[in-house]
């Protein structure tokens, strides 16, 4: 039975847990707020109290995935590990972080003998059902250490090793970028239906689009979901969009020409009134691939 720590059990990361205890593997796992490390012992995770207590549980090769907010948070923790783990120890950072970051993290870890494998992680929170797509940078030689975690959190097809420390993250930032700008035409295109002169209705489109148009996806079909919603009138236009400098930084980075992203990062940040209903649309759709928070109109 493969055996792994886990770190961080948000929206992404509890689901990720269940997804590996359905596959029969043993996950010690630890979060900042207890009450999700009991929630996660139901289902038959490990709990510990302290992230010494998380790697005391595991066999003598430690592998740790974090499932954390990038940055500061990330650090602090990776740091920890560093002074906890021995050489051949394996971290996996599960966070939407720039690639530099990711280069930067394995050189220092590096230095301690621990192996350290960036994963950009794609699903949201419907990937304990469906799999979750994994997009992971680290070295080679340690790859299988890991590769049963990524066959059972995968779909089929659905993981690869892109390179060295700093491709997962590359890869889920491009990622990322198309997904703003497919939100973007999804959203212009509900605007657009809209302004007809004659009222178009909007689900009946998006549902007739879905069976066999050339853009059907899953993205439209969660917009026809979201549509349907009772609260959808309710929904702000506020998109509290995290990833946009990270994203934004990486497009610079590699000098790419990227300027259906840029027009789709900056609607998101505009206060204009122009493109309400459209931005409605974008949070809206968030939420259902995501769980992400929307902010509800003050009447």
């Amino acid at each position: 039975m493969a055996q792994i720590g886990f770190i961080g059990l948000g929206k992404m990361g509890s689901k990720m847990v269940q997804r590996l205890l359905t596959h029969g593997h043993r996950v010690v796992v630890y979060n900042r707020t207890q009450d999700k490390v009991r929630q996660m012992a139901t289902y038959g995770a490990f709990p510990a109290s302290s992230v010494a207590e998380l790697i005391e549980k595991l066999p003598k090769r430690k592998i740790v995935w974090l499932m954390l907010p990038a940055g500061r948070v990330t650090e602090i923790y990776l740091r920890q590990l560093q002074g906890l783990l021995q050489p051949g120890d394996i971290i996996i950072d599960g966070a939407n972080d720039f690639y530099g970051n990711a280069e930067r993290h394995a050189a220092w870890l590096h230095k301690s003998g621990i192996a350290f494998f960036d994963c950009g992680v794609s699903g949201g929170i419907w990937g304990l059902r469906n799999g979750f797509t994994l997009m992971l940078g680290g070295p080679k030689k340690s790859f299988p250490a890991i590769e049963p975690f990524c066959k059972s959190l995968a779909p089929k097809g659905g993981y690869a090793l892109f390179g060295e420390a700093g491709a997962g993250h590359f890869v889920k930032s491009v990622h990322n970028m198309v997904e703003y700008v497919y939100l973007q035409g999804l959203a212009e295109g509900m605007e657009t239906l809209r302004r007809f002169k004659q009222p178009i209705d909007l689900e009946q489109a998006t549902a007739v689009w879905q069976p066999a148009s050339v853009i059907r996806s899953w993205l439209l079909e969660l917009t026809d979901t979201a549509l349907r919603r009772p609260d959808f009138k309710k929904i702000s236009s506020k998109i509290d969009s995290v990833t946009i400098e990270e994203l934004r930084k990486t497009a610079k980075a590699v000098k790419t020409f990227a300027p259906a992203f840029d027009i789709a990062c900056a609607v998101r940040r505009s206060s204009s009134q122009r493109f309400v209903f459209g931005k409605r649309v974008i949070a809206a759709v968030r939420r259902e691939f995501g769980g992400h928070s929307v902010r509800k109109v003050k009447r």
